[in-house]
C-alpha cells in the first residue's frame, strides 16, 4: 500500500498571498457595485435647521440684481440708457447680466426682469409677455416685441477697463 506521511509544511507563504489576492478582489468588487449605485442614486439634500420663530415666518424675495452684483457682476445696463429705447420700455425693467454669443449668432443671454432672479434665454424665447430676445451679439442682446421682427430694444454690457 502507499502510504502518506505527514510531514511539516513548507511554508505558509503561498496560502497568504492567495488570501490577499482574494481580499484585494472582493474589495474591488465591492467598490465597484457601491461606485454604480451611488451614481444611479439621487443626490440627497442636507437638512436645514429653523428655529421656531423662522420656522413661522416666510422668507423675504431675494433680488437677483442685488445678489450678482455681490458675486462681482458688473454693474446692469438699463434700457433707458440705450440708444434704441421706446414707449414700451416703461413697462419692464431689463437688466443684462451676460452674454454667450458665438460667431454663427447663436448664444445666449443671462436676463433680470422687472427684479425677478436672471434666466438664460434663446433668441426667440419670450423673455415678458408681449417681449422675445431677438438676437445676441459681442456683449449686447436686442429684445423685439413679439408681434415685431425688428430689435426695439438694445441692451449692453459695460464695458470693463481691462
Amino acid at each position: 500500500m502507499l502510504q502518506v506521511s505527514h510531514g511539516p509544511s513548507k511554508s505558509f507563504w503561498p496560502a497568504l498571498c492567495a488570501l490577499a489576492v482574494g481580499a484585494v478582489a472582493a474589495y474591488s468588487a465591492v467598490a465597484w457595485i457601491l461606485q454604480i449605485q451611488s451614481i444611479s442614486a439621487p443626490t440627497s439634500t442636507a437638512p436645514v435647521a429653523l428655529s421656531s420663530n423662522a420656522a413661522n415666518q416666510t422668507n423675504p424675495p431675494v433680488d437677483g440684481s442685488a445678489v450678482a452684483a455681490a458675486l462681482g457682476a458688473p454693474k446692469p445696463a438699463d434700457a433707458e440708457g440705450s440708444a434704441n429705447s421706446n414707449a414700451g420700455n416703461a413697462l419692464h425693467q431689463w437688466t443684462l447680466l451676460g452674454v454667450v454669443a458665438g460667431a454663427s449668432g447663436k448664444g445666449s443671454a443671462l436676463l433680470a426682469v422687472d427684479g425677478q432672479p436672471p434666466k438664460a434665454y434663446l433668441p426667440g424665447q419670450t423673455v415678458a409677455p408681449g417681449w422675445v430676445l431677438h438676437s445676441v451679439g459681442h456683449r449686447l442682446a436686442r429684445l423685439a416685441p413679439s408681434q415685431q421682427d425688428a430689435p426695439t430694444v438694445t441692451l449692453e454690457l459695460p464695458k470693463t477697463g481691462n
